[in-house]
């Protein structure tokens, strides 16, 4: 009899995981195209040690030939795949008795042939499921909410994709368990965390807040708890800290049981500078989590002691615990050289794009070949990709040893959404404001020593999108820091700004700008800005007309909603309606000319017809219209 060791894993750690990990992407490819276990223990005996030549090079040959260690590999590869003809569930194959013929197909006793192998790949807690999806379409992941399997698998494969950088495909996977025909649960809370956090690194802020109504108006009271937390963080981000509170209220009636409130509330109140009472809450929690001698609240428990001791220092100690890196670059920042221009604009007829001297471009060379840059899909200013955060000793020290890089858009880009992608819970990132500040800055300055420019800087050149997503940013900071009816300054100079350097509005800024400027009583305004983009979307057709109507043009108001009925009339009906039923989300982005594009008007600017009685006006003039 042989006696059969295990081989050793490759000395060289990374490069062993690597290998595996391709290895069992072939045998998922593999059984996806053909789940016959007999087809796939052949397959992977012969295929197997190509796959994974260090694997198979270090098999003591006292173990056997390693076409029969791949062999008994395979059947526990096997067993642990989610196939997809038994609804995404493993089927292992059958172990054979000690004296019975080896499942391997050998033809020996199990005991004398895969008997002293089994276990040799331990994969219990693995998630094979990853494997077994990235080998298929994205049409398959709309039958998964109706197969068997397993959700955490699910929410383990996208959250796997997300951290790679490809959120899209992590939202696609996601996206079907909350279509309008399903049952939301509690148990769905991991994919809904997931997909908001997927939505917001490809940038469909929309869908997450139409995901967040679905959520709480479909799901059960553990899910719609789980989404009224997540919408007082969000509410907290920006500021508004009354709906925040207002938020948590409703989170804790619908489960007032959820320990994680109670990380919530001391946050929400540290944030906002209530220590005091986030001490006495922290004690209350403390005291109220203890009764239940549960060991999974053990942090939970020691985060609150922090907080009753010294609530700025555990929020600090939070945010080191998260990402200890942060400190050492929020240094490096305090420590960066002033503000030094840069750049030229390189001009055509219309157009111009940032360039980087020679000194500069090269450097920002290097730094793409040492930092793991992504950019955000479409106009999006975050991308949510924490990759970098894994090894940032090499950039940190890059950004060290070269001063020169702090005058670069495209390093203070990645770095603003670096850190944006960290978790916040519910404050503000630490350091983000003072990078994308330093952006705006350096922007200024550039434009500044280039002197009088003509041409703008589009956001179809590539070389100006780090420039202009910071400032995009800031602008939607200033947006959401108050309510948008009130028409904040800052949110204007750089709307304003941005709109100048690239008319083509590709942040879409133009709609918000337009009602700033009504809620600041400046109609001229937005009279002229709404001129600048006729035949456009409901919000500035609607606009023009409000702006028309404060100063006094009825006629011109009139004519103009005369021409909108024909493009915008559910967005009208729906900006009219005394206490209309929110829509449900299609689930492809907002419909132009309908119901959820008109619900976002009313949203954001019912408020400014309200006043002055243009709503009324409104009312009346659209009665005699459709008549």
């Amino acid at each position: 009899m042989i006696e059969r060791t295990p081989p050793p894993v490759p000395r060289d750690e990374q490069a062993g995981e690597a290998e595996l990990f391709g290895l069992l992407a072939a045998c998922a490819e593999t059984v996806v195209n053909s789940s016959d276990a007999k087809a796939f223990l052949d397959w992977i005996a012969e295929a197997g040690p190509a796959h994974a030549p260090r694997f198979a090079a270090a098999i003591d040959p006292r173990t056997g030939p390693p076409g029969l260690v791949f062999r008994a590999i395979g059947v526990s590869i096997y067993n642990a795949m989610p196939l997809p003809g038994a609804g995404f569930r493993p089927r292992p194959i059958p172990t054979p008795g000690r004296n019975e013929p080896c499942s391997c197909g050998s033809g020996h006793k199990y005991k004398h042939c895969c008997l002293p192998l089994a276990g040799i790949l331990d994969l219990r807690d693995y998630n094979m499921l990853r494997h077994v999806l990235d080998a298929l379409p994205k049409k398959v992941f709309l039958a998964l909410p109706e197969s068997a399997v397993d959700v955490i698998a699910v929410y383990d494969a996208a959250h796997q994709w997300h951290d790679e950088g490809d959120a899209e495909r992590a939202a696609a996977l996601l996206e079907p368990w909350f279509a309008a025909d399903r049952e939301l649960k509690a148990k769905l809370e991991p994919l809904f965390d997931q997909l908001m956090d997927s939505y917001l690194a490809i940038g469909q802020e929309r869908k997450r807040e139409r995901l967040l109504r679905e959520v709480i108006a479909r799901g059960d009271r553990g899910l719609r708890s789980a989404a009224m937390q997540r919408r007082a963080t969000m509410l907290a981000d920006r500021g508004r800290t009354e709906d925040a509170w207002a938020a948590f209220r409703e989170a804790q009636r619908e489960d007032p049981d959820n320990p994680s409130l109670a990380a919530l509330e001391v946050t929400l109140l540290v944030s906002h500078g209530e220590t005091e009472q986030a001490r006495e809450r922290a004690r209350f929690w403390i005291a109220r989590l203890e009764r239940s001698r549960d060991p999974e609240l053990a942090d939970l428990i020691a985060f609150l002691r922090q907080v009753a001791a010294d609530p700025a220092a555990a929020m600090a100690q939070v945010s080191r615990d998260m990402n200890p890196d942060l400190d050492r670059l929020a240094r490096l920042l305090g420590a960066a050289p002033a503000i030094e221009p840069r750049y030229t604009i390189e001009r055509s007829e219309i157009e111009g794009a940032l360039k980087a001297d020679k000194g500069l471009a090269t450097i920002e060379e290097r730094w793409r070949s040492i930092f793991p840059q992504t950019k955000p899909s479409l106009t999006a200013t975050q991308h949510g990709f924490t990759g970098m955060w894994d090894n940032a000793q090499p950039w940190l020290d890059f950004l060290e040893q070269n001063a020169l890089a702090w005058q670069s858009f495209d390093v203070l880009d990645d770095l603003a959404m670096a850190v944006d992608a960290l978790p916040s819970l519910g404050t503000d990132a630490a350091g983000l404001e003072p990078l994308i500040e330093r952006g705006v800055a350096l922007l200024k300055a550039n434009l500044n020593a280039a002197g009088k420019v003509s041409v703008g800087l589009p956001w179809g050149c590539l070389e100006n999108r780090p420039a202009l997503r910071m400032l995009a940013h800031l602008a939607f900071r200033a947006q959401y820091a108050t309510d948008p009816a009130a028409g904040n300054s800052r949110f204007v100079e750089l709307a304003e700004w941005l709109i100048a350097l690239n008319p083509n509005d590709n942040h879409g800024l133009r709609e918000h700008l337009a009602g700033a400027y009504l809620a600041r009583a400046e109609p001229g305004k937005a009279l002229a800005l709404a001129e600048r983009y006729p035949d456009d979307f409901c919000g500035m057709t609607l606009n023009r007309i409000l702006a028309l109507y404060r100063l006094g043009r009825r006629g011109d108001a009139l004519q103009t909603l005369h021409t909108a009925a024909r493009d915008h009339a559910v967005a009208i009906k729906m900006l009219l309606a005394v206490d209309p039923k929110e829509p449900r989300a299609s689930g492809y982005g907002i419909t132009v000319g309908g119901k959820d594009e008109a619900w976002e008007y009313r949203t954001a600017h019912r408020a400014l017809w309200e006043r002055d009685g243009a709503l009324e006006w409104l009312r009346d003039v659209w009665r005699a219209i459709r008549k």
